[in-house]
C-alpha cells in the first residue's frame, strides 16, 4: 500500500505538546488495554476453534511475519522515533521531509522484495514444508509491506506527539480479528483450519492499515512547504542498519523459540508454547505504553540538551513499568484453572511454562526505559553488543534446553535471556557519558544556572 502524501501542507517546526509521562502513558496504556482485550479474546477463539495442532501453524506463520517485518522496516521505524523527535525538537523541517519520503520509499522496496522472496521459497518447498503450513505462510507473506509501512508511519506520528492516532490500530486489529474468527467460528459446522485464520490476520492488519494511512496523510509529516534536504542521508542510513541488526537480534531474542520449536518438537507442543506466550505478553503492557511515550522524549530531551530531565523519565518509566508488569503477571498466573476452562484443557500442560514466560516479562520491564536512552542518544554500538548476546544465549540454552525439558526448556531459556538483557542494559547505562561523570544542563545554562545531572 502506498503511502505517497497529498496535498501539501506547511510543516509546522513545532506540533502539538509532548504528553507528559503520566498523561501519554496513561492513553497508550488504555488503547492498548482495549487491544489486549480483544487480542485475548481472539486468541481464546483461535485456540479453541484450532487446537493445539492449527493454533502451532498459525502462530508459526505469524512468528515469520514479525521476523520478515523486521527485513520490511529495516529499521526505519526506530530511526523515525529517533529523527522525527529531533528534527521537530530542532525545527528542521526540510531534513524532516526528506527522512519521511526516504523512509517510506526504502520500506516499500525492500517488503516487497522480501514479501516475493518469501513467496517463491515457498512454492519451491511446498511438498517438504506442508500443504496447510505452506498456504498459512504465503497469506502472512502478503501482511509483510502493510505491516512494515503501517509501522513505520505510527512510529512517525509517535514522533510529532500524535499518540491517539499511532495506536489506535492496537486496539483495532485484535478486535477485528476477534470479530472475524468468532463469525466464522460460530458459523461453521466444522473447525476452523489454520490457513483460514491466517486470511481472517490479513483482513484485520489490512483495514489498520488503511486507517493509520489516513491518519499519516493528514499529519504534519506529510507534506510541507519546506525544500527537501537529504544532506543526512548517510547518517540515516547508517542509524537504521544499527537499528535494523538490532531489531532482528531483539526478534531472535524473544520470537526465535516458536521457529526453533516448530522444527525440532510436534505440532501440539509448538501450539502450547504459543498460546502460553501470547497470554504472558499481556504482563508487558504498562512497559511496552509507556516506552512509546518515553522513546521520542528521549529523542527530544537528549537534542535539547536536557540531562536532567531525561534521567529522571528514565527511573519513573522503571517504576512504573515494573509497577503494571508485576501485578498484572501475578494477576495472569494466580487464573490458574479458569485460564484452561477459556481456553480448553488440551492447553492445561503449559502452566509451567506460561509461570516461566511471566516470570522472564518482569525481569525484563525494568530494563525497557533504560533501553530507550541507548537507542535515542546515539549508543546503537552497544545495544547491537547486547541483543547479539541476547540472542545467541536464547538460541544456544533452546537448542540445549529443548530435548531433555520440552517447551519448559524454552521458558528456561527466556529467563535467562531476560537477565543477561537487564544486566547488560545496566552496565551500559553506568558507562553512558551522561551517567558516568557530571554534564551541564543547556536549558539551566540558557538561565545563567548550572546544574549537575548524574555522578
Amino acid at each position: 500500500m502506498s503511502a505517497t502524501c497529498s496535498a501539501p501542507a506547511p510543516i509546522p517546526t513545532v506540533t502539538r505538546p509532548p504528553l507528559s509521562l503520566s498523561r501519554g502513558g496513561a492513553l497508550a496504556l488504555s488503547i492498548r488495554v482495549l487491544g489486549a482485550g480483544g487480542m485475548l479474546l481472539c486468541y481464546i477463539v483461535l485456540a479453541r476453534a484450532l487446537r493445539p495442532a492449527g493454533f502451532s501453524e498459525y502462530a508459526q506463520a505469524v512468528v515469520w511475519l514479525q521476523i520478515l517485518c523486521v527485513c520490511g522496516k529495516f529499521g526505519l521505524d526506530n530511526a523515525s522515533l529517533r529523527y522525527v523527535s529531533e528534527y521537530i525538537a530542532k525545527g528542521h523541517g526540510g531534513k524532516l521531509r526528506g527522512f519521511v519520503r526516504d523512509s517510506i520509499r526504502i520500506s516499500l522496496l525492500i517488503s516487497v522484495l522480501v514479501m516475493l522472496g518469501v513467496i517463491a521459497t515457498v512454492l519451491f518447498l511446498w511438498d517438504t514444508i506442508g500443504d496447510s503450513r505452506a498456504r498459512c505462510l504465503i497469506i502472512a507473506s502478503v501482511m509483510i509491506p502493510l505491516t512494515s509501512l503501517r509501522q513505520i508511519q505510527e512510529a512517525g506520528l509517535r514522533g510529532v506527539g500524535q499518540m491517539f492516532e499511532s495506536q489506535i490500530g492496537t486496539a483495532i486489529w485484535p478486535l477485528t480479528l476477534f470479530l472475524l474468527a468468532g463469525i466464522v467460528w460460530l458459523g461453521s459446522s466444522t473447525d476452523m483450519s489454520s490457513p483460514q485464520a491466517t486470511l481472517l490476520h490479513l483482513v484485520s492488519v489490512g483495514v489498520v492499515s488503511v486507517i493509520v494511512l489516513r491518519y499519516f496523510r493528514r499529519s504534519p509529516l506529510c507534506g510541507g512547504s519546506e525544500t527537501i534536504d537529504n544532506t543526512c542521508r548517510h547518517q540515516w542510513a547508517d542509524t537504521a542498519v544499527a537499528f535494523f541488526v538490532a531489531e532482528l537480534l531483539i526478534v531472535l531474542k524473544g520470537r526465535v523459540c516458536i521457529a526453533m520449536a516448530g522444527a525440532m518438537l510436534d505440532r501440539e507442543s509448538v501450539g502450547l508454547y504459543a498460546a502460553m506466550e501470547r497470554f504472558a505478553d499481556v504482563s508487558l503492557l504498562g512497559s511496552q505504553s509507556l516506552g512509546l511515550v518515553i522513546a521520542p522524549q528521549f529523542a527530544s530531551l537528549f537534542a535539547a540538551g536536557r540531562y536532567a530531565e531525561m534521567r529522571r523519565l528514565m527511573w519513573q518509566g522503571q517504576i512504573l513499568g515494573l509497577a503494571f508488569t508485576l501485578p498484572v503477571a501475578l494477576g495472569v498466573a494466580c487464573l490458574g484453572d479458569s485460564l484452561f476452562v477459556l481456553l480448553g484443557s488440551d492447553y492445561r500442560p503449559g502452566w509451567t511454562v506460561l509461570v516461566a514466560l511471566l516470570a522472564s516479562a518482569c525481569i525484563a520491564s525494568f530494563a525497557g526505559p533504560a533501553a530507550y536512552v541507548l537507542q535515542m542518544t546515539g549508543r546503537e554500538r552497544s545495544m547491537l553488543a547486547i541483543t547479539g548476546a541476547c540472542a545467541t544465549s536464547n538460541v544456544a540454552l533452546s537448542f540445549l534446553l529443548m530435548r531433555p525439558l520440552g517447551i519448559l526448556g524454552l521458558g528456561v531459556a527466556q529467563v535467562v535471556t531476560s537477565l543477561v538483557w537487564t544486566v547488560g542494559i545496566r552496565l551500559s547505562l553506568r558507562r553512558h557519558p551522561m551517567w558516568q561523570r557530571p554534564t551541564i544542563d543547556r536549558t539551566d545554562l540558557s538561565r545563567g544556572r548550572e546544574i549537575e545531572v548524574a555522578r
